[in-house]
């Protein structure tokens, strides 16, 4: 299923579970009231406390960690285009007969990285992809380091390998990347942990007289929308947050290698 329909769903069915661990909450708080009265509350605020807290830090901590995994992904578009334009330009130190098959491959190569990045929610594809790059890469290497060879210049290898060998690697990291996301079981309890603060608050509302839906919904609504953007930073191609801005420079880059 597409990530981006799982985290709308998830968030939209915290939000309910929310307003509804509210409401039991506050239903619980009042038959609790009746039966026991007000002095049986001492010592809830702590405990409540510690839950409240417990869930700003997992939230911060989890948010923290999917905007790191973000920002890194970008990183490595841009480490990537350099190193490829790099390398584009360097394969004007080869010989001039080796250079057209050369070029050609890079374009083909560039293409599809550009590829992986329209796909990136089909893993399948993706990993499909991943092994036709892998294919032309060894095609590269072994041509440039051949024509490096044929040209005999210990600076031509010096200046065109590194750099090539730099964008293979960084292509190995963001197919990597891709994959790499926070744990399904640290959303499940940042969930459960959401649902049973709920409750609380809920219950902390039992000394009112009518539900304050106006809390209710603010709370539910901030702890949801937060779940939705940890999830969207983690598929940055597919939802809000994408990495556009940055795959702006890779197409650039593959319109430059026409000229």
């Amino acid at each position: 299923m597409n990530p981006v329909v799982v985290s709308a769903a998830l968030a939209g069915g915290l939000f309910v579970a929310l307003l509804l661990a509210q409401y039991l909450g506050r239903a619980l708080g009042k038959h609790r009231q009746e039966r026991y009265g007000d002095a049986d509350e001492a010592g809830a605020g702590a405990v409540a406390g510690a839950v409240f807290a417990l869930l700003g830090l997992l939230l911060a901590f989890t948010f923290t960690g999917a905007d790191s995994r973000f920002e890194h992904r970008r990183d490595l578009v841009v480490q990537q285009v350099n190193a490829l334009g790099t390398a584009w330009m360097r394969i004007d130190l080869l010989p001039a007969a080796d250079q057209p098959p050369i070029r050609d491959l890079f374009r083909r190569y560039v293409d599809g990285l550009r590829q992986a990045t329209t796909h990136a929610d089909d893993p399948r594809t993706v990993g499909s992809i991943g092994t036709g790059l892998q294919s032309l890469q060894n095609q590269l290497w072994r041509r440039c380091v051949d024509s490096a060879n044929r040209d005999g210049r210990p600076q031509v290898a010096t200046l065109l390998l590194p750099p090539l060998n730099d964008s293979f690697d960084l292509t190995t990291t963001r197919l990597a990347a891709v994959r790499i996301h926070v744990h399904p079981g640290v959303i499940l309890l940042l969930i459960a942990l959401a649902v049973l603060a709920g409750l609380l608050a809920g219950h902390a509302q039992a000394i009112t007289k009518r539900p304050d839906w106006l809390h209710m919904v603010v709370f539910a609504a901030l702890i949801s929308a937060t779940l939705y953007f940890i999830l969207d930073f983690e598929y940055p191609r597919l939802g809000l947050i994408t990495l556009d801005s940055v795959d702006t420079f890779m197409n650039e880059l593959r319109a430059s290698l026409n000229n």
